[in-house]
């Protein structure tokens, strides 16, 4: 497309993207060049698309002509207007006085052309009439061909959507309409049987279908003009099956048929399959359905069929899986990094792009850094550091929340100064999605292509999609990380404060005759600390029931000392410091009066989660053996009421004293264990 102005591209682009051109005729375009002549009074009329130096004639009325170049097009003028043109005399015209249209055959003296234009406002053709002598529009007949110009768009429109949609009912319905010929029509000339059914036309107008014959005995093939279209080679109807072989993408080349599978019809007569069009090299998904003809002895001697080009409907049903797995993979992700890789891998898959990944950006340092990239086997990457210079217009756009659609960066003007450095990195089409955070700029997730593309509104919405979890994850990562320095601050100053305490206790208690008392104040308090110790490391949220026995039990014994068993348990922060502090008074217990005042004294100490689904309770049981006999305390002291206290205050406790040491059992609902509190 070299020498086409930008514009030019994006609006080339643009009428690309309704695969109409060189589409046959159909009867709702047929009708609206109709209704034009009839409004406008003249004996030409048509419904115009401008193409790359060419105009294709959707529908016409006077004409009798499907195309012609644009050196003479009243329309290529046309489409430079804002929505309308009238030309009342060409003759008095500057512009035209001396178009060989005017000058000579057929002498065109009026004109006049509505736009059609795409949904981003790029002009694509017109609804024109022209007449042999001059003439003026009433305002009625300008508004009402300019309302026409709209069914048109319409309609391309609606064609646009259809042709994503699902395509199986059209090709059962041409399928059953081919399922009685049978030997009687198997002489026919082959054209009979492929062009000129009116099936066949039907379907092939109405659904973008390709029909193919292919003579089993000679392995060459009859195609119609959309079978051409789809696989990306010349318009012809003779080929030989091989052509179309070697267009399969390596792994599905056992899907389709080959000379020996048809020959014995055992080929599949629905599948599905990849091909690398011959004209772009594009990967395209197809859809096959076909059928054998025999003859009289039940020999097959034809398969014939319908293809379709799925690939949209295929990107469509890989997008929705995409975005469900995407939460589930996102949450697994520990860092950037993890999450830069895991929305790159997606996004590459829902758009099937060259290139995809996440970039942060750094203002400070006028930088962007390119976290990772996704990369087809052709691509090179762009992972790392890359100056903002080069990307200027790009990040200008960005920063003020833009999503960047940009189906050929040559094309786009505003992207003239980038230019070179996405040719360097080799783009020419790409979508970005910006992440902003407190109104700033600070990342963006982008596909790469390597080839001029039209990005669709389902793939604009499943970039969003993408973007909206990669941004909740950085942030839920980013909320983790803060939350882990203030954890850290917090525990500094707590156990600052706890310090001091102790500082203040042994400074007032320091002539209390009870050292016992004081002792004791003091274990209470590191038994906190060390609870407090676990649940920083857990955010205040959950700590671990093996961890908390673990570290407050340290305090009493070796580890030779304190057999632990159980399961892995949660438990709250409220539940945390209370079995922090009944572990603490069990073990200062045992010191002194039980198992742990023996050398050959243990605690065994183990726990178990039983009950139905929404009644489980934790049974943990506290059994000191190898002491000597233990005796119930005549005083109540504040540790013993303590104890009586159970987990997280339950009061369910069961104590016994035996003659090996105390046994003490006790219970709390889980719904108390792990309750994380306000």
């Amino acid at each position: 497309m070299e020498g086409i102005t930008p514009k030019e591209q994006r609006r080339l682009a643009a009428l690309e993207s309704y695969n109409v051109l060189d589409t046959p005729r159909e009867q709702d375009f047929d009708d609206i060049a109709a209704l034009a002549s009839a409004i406008c009074g003249t004996p030409i009329a048509v419904v115009n698309l401008i193409g790359d130096g060419r105009q294709f004639f959707k529908a016409e009325v006077g004409l009798g002509v499907r195309e012609t170049p644009l050196d003479s097009s009243f329309c290529a003028r046309a489409i430079l207007e804002q929505d309308f043109m009238v030309i009342p005399d060409a003759t008095k015209d500057p512009r035209f006085v001396c178009n060989p249209l005017v000058t000579g055959e057929p002498h065109i003296r009026f004109y006049a052309g509505a736009l059609l234009k795409s949904d981003d406002g790029l002009a694509i053709g017109t609804v024109c009439a022209l007449g042999y002598e001059p003439k003026e529009l009433t305002e009625g007949q300008k508004t009402s061909l300019q309302a026409l110009a709209r069914q048109v768009m319409s309609q391309l429109e609606l064609r646009r959507t259809l042709h994503s949609m699902s395509h199986d009912l059209a090709l059962e319905r041409r399928l059953s309409a081919k399922r009685h010929i049978r030997a009687s029509k198997v002489e026919s000339k082959n054209e009979e049987l492929l062009v000129n059914d009116a099936r066949s036309k039907a379907a092939h107008d109405a659904g973008r279908i390709g029909i193919f014959e292919v003579d089993i005995a000679t392995d060459e093939m009859i195609v119609s003009e959309e079978f051409c279209r789809i696989f990306g080679v010349p318009l012809q109807r003779h080929y030989a099956t091989s052509v179309f072989q070697k267009l399969i993408i390596d792994e599905d080349k056992k899907k389709a048929s080959e000379a020996v599978s048809r020959g014995d019809t055992t080929a599949p007569l629905s599948v599905e399959y990849r091909v690398r069009r011959g004209s772009d090299q594009r990967v395209r998904w197809i859809a096959r359905r076909a059928q054998f003809v025999e003859d009289e002895a039940g020999k097959p001697v034809k398969m014939i069929g319908v293809i379709i080009d799925i690939t949209d409907t295929k990107r469509k049903d890989a997008r929705i899986a995409a975005l469900l797995s995407l939460g589930d993979r996102l949450r697994v992700g520990k860092t950037v990094e993890d999450i830069a890789r895991i929305t790159s891998e997606i996004l590459a898959e829902g758009l099937a792009v060259n290139r995809a990944g996440y970039s942060t950006l750094n203002s400070s340092t006028d930088s962007l850094y390119v976290e990772f990239n996704w990369l087809a086997p052709d691509a090179v990457s762009i992972a790392g550091h890359h100056a903002l210079n080069g990307f200027r217009a790009t990040i200008n756009r960005l920063e003020v929340g833009d999503t960047l659609a940009v189906p050929n960066i040559n094309a786009a003007s505003w992207l003239e100064k980038d230019a070179e450095a996405y040719t360097a990195i080799g783009v020419r089409s790409f979508v970005k999605v910006p992440i902003i955070d407190r109104g700033v700029l600070v990342g963006m997730l982008f596909a790469h292509d390597s080839k001029p593309r039209f990005w669709s509104k389902p793939e604009l919405d499943f970039a969003w999609g993408v973007a909206d979890r990669a941004y909740a994850a950085i942030a839920r990562l980013n909320a983790e990380a803060e939350q882990r320095i203030l954890n850290q601050e917090l525990s500094h100053r707590l156990k600052n404060t706890l310090s001091i305490v102790q500082a203040i206790a042994a400074q007032t208690l320091r002539n209390v005759t009870e050292k016992d008392a004081v002792a004791a104040f003091n274990g209470r308090l590191q038994a906190l600390s060390s609870a407090h110790d676990v649940l920083v490391r857990q955010s205040w949220s959950t700590a671990r029931l093996r961890e908390v026995i673990e570290k407050v039990m340290h305090l009493h014994a070796s580890d030779g000392k304190i057999l632990v068993s159980g399961p892995d348990v949660p438990l709250g922060p409220k539940a945390g410091l209370s079995l922090s502090l009944l572990l603490h008074e069990l073990g200062t217990n045992a010191i002194k009066y039980g198992s742990l005042s023996t050398e050959t004294g243990t605690v065994e100490i183990s726990w178990d989660v039983s009950g139905e689904a929404d009644k489980l309770v934790l049974t943990l049981k506290w059994e000191e053996k190898g002491g000597p006999p233990a005796l119930e305390p005549e005083r109540k002291g504040f540790g013993t009421r303590l104890i009586g206290m159970g987990i997280a205050g339950t009061g369910d406790v069961e104590k016994y004293f035996t003659p090996t040491g105390l046994v003490a059992t006790f219970r709390a609902p889980m719904t108390l264990v792990i309750e994380v509190g306000e």
